[in-house]
């Protein structure tokens, strides 16, 4: 594959020598160098920070008009760039003539040091002649890292990619949905993508279990292919900026404790949340990507805000180290590149504070593309040149085109190949978000399921701790649909390694016949081991119950179970006080023996009944946006 690299040195304030190194398949290389003045001025800085945060939020007039000349401008950006780079001499236009027809194939490389790394808008360049925009033509355009502390570890392509999916809300359902953006990756895995694809979330989303689950993954031989984090990220100075400028009245817990100037870091959830610090930590990029190195984890996927940005200072302030190259690093350096410092392979993160449709729709192209076997930047390319082939993004009103396709940036040392590359006609395997196919016998809307992140987040941080939970709210408020959608994400995400049992008490149904549900669906395991359930006594049958879910713990739902103790409160059950009372002992007794776990649905919060035993949820009303959302499909339907 063709090769060009762009390394920017910066000699004054505004002036820039690039060195060019073009190398082709035939092995002739071309290394011409230019020597210009550019200049992105505050204005400028602060119109594409608008447009590509605030536009849509806000879009009444003038915006609209303002965001017609922020986008013409930042075209004007993009083909000054090159022609100050490409037109600045003939050695120069001479490597552009030879490349031109072959960037469709070419690997572009950007190489900063991270004081420079906001300097030029790399990411921009447009050739003025065919209007073509480099980062959306060359077959992959990255920011490449050559001076990382330790030497890059570059994985072996894998029939099956593992990924760990880290999910933090510090701030629970207040918070940004929980499922916006992994919601979107878990459904648009068809069948053939799951044979290639073991995702697992992190629970709970803390950095020291991150550590746990990296490390033990490690001993058993099976370490993580990506760590994918869906959350928030900060760049700030911890000595002079509150925490609570990016989350409301955050005081986190610092890992690596303070550092001087100015750092991107990450909010994880804080082991020990209490009422002062929010339920936050800061980890920043080194204490990260030790870890990633350490555990033999290649690569980092960041859909936080902020968490490729860096600032152009004149200076760091701290004292100069022995190697300048990474002080300058920890210094300057956004978390990505701090990251990319310690020797992680590649990271993948987002320049400015993404939206959940743009994150969601770049985040299943970029898996998409890596299942094809292509490397982390090609996928990256793909999944921008997808966002800019498609830049209508819904977010508060009615669709509007939005070019933020250059938000994501990927940094990768060298190609990273985590798939094997399918071999002869075998079929690509696709990501799709529309409704995908479902094999489950669970209970589902007719339209689709809609939003309820709040509480599928609190359930799924309920179940962290406790082996019951039970979900309350009145009479057609979704409990059952609630409960059913969160025990497929939760089977879907690593939660549990059973099976899923659904059981209705809207009809009398005491243990015996409750228990009949396990004969349904372990009766392929029963069969192996000559079992005959139906030759059992109950006594018999309820310890064979025990055994199994003992190896086989399954989640199991217990739908209405409201009519158990009467109801109305006062009516007469159809349960005597000793079938009351059997159930239950049954959920106690289960759940000491084995990691089997329960989720109660009810229009009451059943505490005369089941007492201290279930964690409880309640399930609010529906957001008014997911109402309109349901009402305009149920009126498509």
């Amino acid at each position: 594959m063709p090769l060009l690299r762009l390394s920017q040195h910066i000699e004054q304030e505004d002036k820039y020598r690039i060195e060019m190194a073009f190398e082709d398949d035939d092995g002739t290389r071309q290394t011409p160098e230019a020597r210009f003045e550019f200049r992105m001025t505050p204005e400028d800085q602060a119109d594409i920070r608008w447009y590509l945060e605030d536009y849509l939020q806000y879009p009444m007039d003038p915006a609209p008009k303002i965001a017609e000349r922020v986008d013409g401008r930042i075209k004007e950006l993009g083909t000054e760039l090159f022609k100050k780079v490409f037109q600045s001499n003939d050695d120069t236009r001479d490597l552009w003539a030879t490349l031109r027809d072959k960037l469709d194939d070419t690997r572009v490389e950007i190489i900063t040091d991270i004081k420079g790394a906001t300097a030029l808008p790399w990411e921009l360049l447009c050739d003025p002649k065919t209007d073509a925009v480099l980062a959306l033509r060359a077959e992959s355009f990255v920011r490449a890292y050559t001076k990382a502390a330790q030497k890059t570890h570059k994985p072996q392509p894998a029939d099956k990619v593992r990924i760990l999916l880290v999910i933090c809300r510090p701030r629970g359902g207040y918070d940004v949905p929980f499922r916006s953006v992994s919601g979107h990756l878990i459904k648009g895995l068809t069948d053939e993508a799951r044979e290639h694809f073991e995702l697992d979330v992190l629970r709970p989303p803390t950095f020291e279990q991150l550590s746990k689950t990296l490390r033990n993954a490690k001993a058993q031989g099976k370490p993580y292919h990506i760590v994918h984090f869906d959350g928030h990220g900060g760049y700030l100075n911890t000595d002079k900026d509150k925490p609570s400028d990016f989350m409301k009245s955050l005081i986190p817990l610092f890992l690596s404790g303070p550092r001087d100037g100015s750092h991107g870091y990450l909010f994880f959830e804080n082991p020990i949340p209490d009422d002062q610090n929010q339920n936050a930590q800061l980890i920043d990029g080194p204490a990260l990507g030790k870890l990633l190195v350490e555990t033999d984890t290649p690569a980092l996927i960041l859909n936080a805000c902020r968490s490729a940005y860096a600032e152009p200072l004149d200076k760091p302030n701290v004292a100069k180290e022995v190697d300048e190259t990474h002080s300058s690093v920890r210094a300057f350096g956004t978390l990505a590149q701090e990251v990319m410092d310690t020797g992680v392979a590649g990271v993948v993160a987002m320049r400015y504070n993404v939206y959940v449709v743009t994150a969601a729709q770049f985040v299943a192209d970029l898996y998409t593309t890596l299942a094809s076997g292509q490397s982390l930047g090609e996928a990256v390319s793909m999944g921008r040149k997808q966002l800019a082939a498609q830049p209508l993004r819904e977010i508060a009103f009615e669709p509007r085109p939005l070019q933020d396709w250059s938000v994501p940036i990927v940094y990768e040392a060298a190609p990273i190949q985590l798939f094997s590359k399918p071999s002869g006609a075998a079929p690509a395997i696709k990501l799709d978000l529309s409704k995908s196919k479902q094999t489950d016998n669970l209970p589902r809307p007719e339209v689709g399921f809609f939003g309820r992140d709040e509480t599928i987040l609190a359930l799924d941080r309920a179940f962290d701790t406790q082996p019951v939970v039970l979900l309350h709210a009145y009479a057609g408020s979704g409990k059952t649909m609630t409960a059913a959608e969160f025990a497929r994400w939760y089977s879907q995400t690593g939660g549990l390694h059973g099976p899923i049992l659904f059981t209705s008490f809207e009809q009398y149904k005491p243990l015996a016949q409750v228990l009949s549900a396990v004969e349904e669906t372990y009766r392929s395991v029963l069969e192996q081991n000559n079992i005959q359930w139906l030759a059992m006594d109950e006594e018999q049958r309820l310890n064979l119950t025990f055994q199994i879910f003992k190896q086989i713990p399954p989640l199991w739902i217990w739908d209405n179970v409201e009519p158990i103790n009467g109801f109305p409160t006062g009516t007469d059950s159809a349960w005597t006080l000793a079938e009351q009372r059997e159930l239950k002992t049954f959920l106690q007794i289960v759940t000491s023996q084995s990691k089997t776990k329960f989720l109660l649905t009810s229009r009451r919060a059943e505490h005369e009944w089941l007492g201290d035993v279930p964690a409880r949820v309640e399930l609010p009303p529906m957001p008014l946006q997911e109402c309109f959302e349901l009402t305009r499909e149920l009126a498509i339907k």
